[in-house]
């Protein structure tokens, strides 16, 4: 991840849609060994490629977001079905039970939008939640410390987490 300019990662700043796009489209180029990931983030609409290619890689879909959502604040929920979608993801071996996964987290059951993907990220390893208890509060915002926590355990197999022993 890069920093917010001024040599300054604020770790506690919230992070945007586009920024998780950003993180999503660079993960999926490195996957892909393509040069995605090597491209200059500039201009206006810097997101404007990530956007693009997470569309094109089928990380997200036409209409999932508007043009005023890129630059809001991302949910934890969101980043969820975004991380999720990725090659890598998909293709990520589960180390804790899918079902105790489904019966431990105590804020999100299948009427919560993106359940399947915060289900499977628990699953694989990639989320632990925000207390011992397992708790992720889907409609929260994501700080840039907590996205570097997880994009760290998606790219690097040995920081994924066992949840049980």
């Amino acid at each position: 991840t890069s920093g917010v300019g001024g040599g300054r990662f604020a770790p506690e700043q919230t992070l945007s849609v586009a920024e998780v796009l950003k993180l999503a489209a660079t993960m999926e180029s490195r996957y892909k060994e393509d040069n995605f990931h090597l491209r200059p983030s500039e201009g206006q609409a810097w997101y404007q490629p990530a956007v693009e290619y997470c569309l094109a890689s089928g990380i997200i879909r036409q209409g999932d977001f508007s043009e005023t959502d890129y630059t809001r604040p991302v949910t934890r929920a969101e980043m969820a079905r975004i991380f999720a979608a990725t090659s890598l993801a998909r293709r990520m071996p589960q180390i804790n039970s899918l079902t105790r996964v489904m019966e431990s987290i105590p804020d999100v059951d299948k009427t919560v939008p993106q359940a399947n993907a915060i289900y499977s990220l628990y699953a694989k390893g990639i989320f632990s939640g925000v207390d011992g208890e397992l708790t992720f509060r889907p409609a929260d915002t994501v700080s840039r410390a907590e996205a570097a926590a997880i994009v760290s355990r998606m790219a690097r197999a040995e920081q994924r987490l066992t949840l049980w022993s």
